[in-house]
């Protein structure tokens, strides 16, 4: 019974204050107008801010650009051409040919080899009369010739001579001049040698060289040592 009489009493005290709110009008808050102007642009800087650092997080970075040095430049040798002698089978005395030889009239010589490093005393056998073995008949005179070529470094003059050194000398002198004129390297030269055969059959051959005029003795062949000869074959 306590209990409802309380109960009762808690419900008309809780009816008597929401009777005596809702005769009352509710309070309107003051608005201040210059706080809420403040807060606005306060809050348009604030979102500008938070734009441009987000724009500038976002934004790739650009390298800055730097110095390329310039690729050295190599130089290229134009193909150098081998020169073409167009006028070798061609005379070379002629207009067009002078002309296109830089105007030169004159005709170009010959080119003559070197004589740079020759020994002094050589000479080679270019040529000769009375082959060997020859036949012919007792006490015949004959004229043997040989074309030598001088291919050494040195001169040849009149006090070279052609030198009797060993077998048959059949008649003739032991030495005979080589030259009477002077001979150059690359010169020629002829050796005519009067000679006559035995009167016995058989076969005869005698052996020559060359004494310089300083009584160097050489013969003919690359190294200066071979023999020059004359052989016959007499029949009766």
């Amino acid at each position: 019974m306590q209990r409802k009489i309380v109960l009762l009493t808690t419900v008309m005290l809780f009816a008597g204050v929401v009777s005596a709110c809702a005769g009352q009008e509710p309070a309107v808050p003051e608005v201040d107008h210059d706080a809420q102007v403040t807060f606005a642009v306060e809050t348009v800087y604030a979102q500008i801010a938070m734009t441009s650092a987000a724009a500038e997080a976002m934004a790739t970075p650009t390298p800055a650009p730097t110095n390329t040095p310039e690729p050295t430049l190599t130089p290229t040798m134009a193909p150098t051409e081998t020169p073409t002698n167009v006028f070798a089978d061609a005379p070379t005395d002629t207009p067009a040919a002078a002309a296109a030889l830089g105007g030169n009239t004159a005709p170009l010589q010959p080119a003559q080899p070197q004589d740079v490093g020759l020994p002094c005393h050589r000479a080679n056998l270019e040529g000769e009369t009375i082959p060997d073995g020859t036949e012919m008949a007792p006490e015949r005179q004959f004229v043997k010739i040989w074309r030598l070529k001088n291919t050494g470094s040195c001169t040849w003059n009149r006090d070279y001579i052609l030198r009797f050194y060993n077998g048959d000398l059949l008649g003739a002198g032991a030495s005979i001049v080589l030259t009477e004129e002077e001979v150059p390297t690359w010169g020629f030269v002829e050796v005519a040698v009067d000679m006559k055969a035995p009167d016995e059959a058989g076969t005869y051959k005698g052996y020559w060289k060359i004494v310089s005029d300083s009584g160097k003795i050489f013969g003919v062949g690359p190294d200066g040592k071979g023999w020059i000869w004359v052989e016959i074959k007499v029949i009766e």
